[in-house]
């Protein structure tokens, strides 16, 4: 039988498209095998006539070939007792590989009514109500597909045969869809959308969700298949699960321009929201690869959520130092210096009360040298002025520099800090002259080494702290000591302690 159906499927399909044309065929075969047989009686013994086993009771009808020359529409009134599907009537129905249970059973009379004339069969009830008498067609829920409320079901389906076991009109359930919904194009496809798989996301009757989703939100229907990202994102302790759009606010269901469905690049999408973060990334005089190259936001920030501050996927020293571990190539070719100290031990400098890289660095882009957010001028020329040490000042009381009690870095009443601010061969010791920021370890962050004027040669402070002072030298001066003690240093030593 399954060569016999096969036969017969391809039959249907070209009958389906050139009628006409396997009528013409089937005649000239009927013909030819009418000439044959009597051929055969004429030169061979009659066959011997073997009875035609009863049929297997099955779900589908039994198998009947077409005629040759279908039979023209009848005139008179014909019963269901008549039979509909025949070798001359509706055999092509008979032929299909799925039918409707009435279809199979031979029970057209659930759904018609009688030959009312001019062989027309009128339905026992309205369309909708037909079908919803024996299938769940949804018609209770508040959203409703449009094919069904504007032509009942049989927009897609038909009511009779069809080669799927949906009844569906078209071969697919792509196809089907794609007749009313034209197939979207793009460079990364959904699974689920190119896998022609629409029922998984959508009910194809109704739904009491927007868009005849399946589930109660649409976070559910992502949870599906990917549950670790949305739980991720509905329980961090900082999410985007409260963005407008959720999900489809960066996502696209079906196809998309972009790795991860995404509906634009990644930065694009961050800054349509975060405005502010896309003015500095656009005015920044100095720039930051990690922002303009490679994966940009999402390298630093977990789009979906994260149990810190900002969405950031680590702690801020942990982030910069997944780069800035080793040494550096910047945009403008100058080498950023390895800061692979930090990477096992805290920084002593504590910025606004917590030990950030960005209390310092704009990390966006900025105005400033090494993406300062404020000035620090290692060795600022002429006249002591606060404005060159910005960046220090905005945590940093600016008395330290000028009040001579407002300071622990003193000699007696003597502001040190004062001292080496003043110019001296029209030149200014600036802040980051003696400390260094980054310093590990080290006390009141004073540096191990410093370069001489800038330069890349590298002298020893050999600073001391002590306990009422302390002593540096032989970088840029000889070997020298302070003491808070009243009347400083000199007083200390005209009392004989050395």
């Amino acid at each position: 039988m399954r060569p016999v159906r096969a036969i017969m499927l391809r039959v249907h399909a070209i009958y389906r498209a050139r009628p006409r044309l396997v009528i013409a065929l089937c005649a000239l075969i009927g013909a030819g095998a009418v000439a044959g047989l009597g051929w055969w009686k004429f030169r061979a013994k009659p066959p011997e006539i073997v009875p035609t086993p009863t049929p297997v009771a099955t779900q589908e009808a039994p198998l009947i070939v077409p005629a040759a020359i279908p039979a023209p529409r009848p005139t008179k009134v014909v019963t269901f007792a008549d039979g509909c599907v025949t070798a001359e009537c509706h055999a092509m129905r008979g032929a299909t590989p799925w039918l409707h249970t009435p279809i199979a059973k031979g029970d057209c009379a659930s759904c018609h009514k009688p030959d009312s004339g001019g062989h027309v069969f009128p339905l026992v009830r309205d369309k909708g109500e037909l079908c919803s008498s024996c299938h769940d067609t949804t018609w209770h829920t508040r959203v409703q597909h449009a094919a069904m409320t504007d032509n009942a079901c049989l927009e897609c389906h038909d009511p009779h045969a069809a080669l799927t076991n949906d009844l569906l009109r078209a071969k697919t359930v792509r196809e089907t869809c794609s007749t009313c919904h034209p197939r979207s194009e793009g460079l990364v496809t959904h699974t689920p959308y190119a896998d022609d798989r629409c029922e998984l996301c959508h009910d194809s009757h109704g739904s009491d969700r927007r868009g005849l989703l399946r589930t109660a939100t649409l976070e559910d229907n992502c949870r599906s298949c990917h549950p670790a990202t949305v739980d991720h994102t509905k329980q961090s302790l900082h999410s985007h699960a409260k963005v407008e759009g959720s999900c489809l606010a960066c996502h696209s269901p079906h196809t998309a321009p972009q790795k991860g469905m995404l509906t634009a690049p990644a930065r694009d999408l961050c800054v349509s929201c975060h405005k502010d973060v896309g003015e500095t990334i656009a005015g920044a005089k100095v720039s930051h690869d990690a922002v303009l190259k490679g994966e940009r936001c999402v390298r630093c920030h977990d789009p979906h959520g994260a149990d810190r501050g900002n969405l950031l996927r680590s702690d801020q020293a942990a982030i910069c130092l997944s780069c800035h571990s080793k040494e550096v190539k910047a945009a403008d070719g100058r080498m950023v210096a390895s800061m692979s100290d930090l990477a096992d031990q805290a920084p002593l400098h504590e910025v606004k009360g917590h030990q950030e890289c960005a209390g310092c660095h704009s990390v966006h882009g900025g105005s400033h040298a090494q993406l300062l957010r404020g000035v620090a001028e290692k060795v600022p020329m002429g006249v002591y002025d606060a404005a060159n040490f910005s960046l220090c000042f905005s945590c940093h009381d600016p008395a330290l520099a000028t009040d001579p009690l407002a300071t622990q870095f003193r000699d007696g009443d003597r502001n040190l800090h004062a001292v080496h601010l003043t110019p001296s061969d029209d030149k200014v010791r600036g802040c980051a002259s003696c400390h260094a920021v980054h310093s590990v370890g080290d006390p009141r962050l004073i540096a191990k080494t410093i370069n001489f004027e800038g330069s890349g040669w590298h002298m020893p402070m050999k600073f001391t702290l002590r306990e009422d002072g302390g002593s540096c030298g032989g970088a840029c001066h000889e070997p020298l000591r302070y003491s808070r003690l009243p009347g400083g240093t000199g007083a200390k030593l005209k009392g004989g302690k050395p």
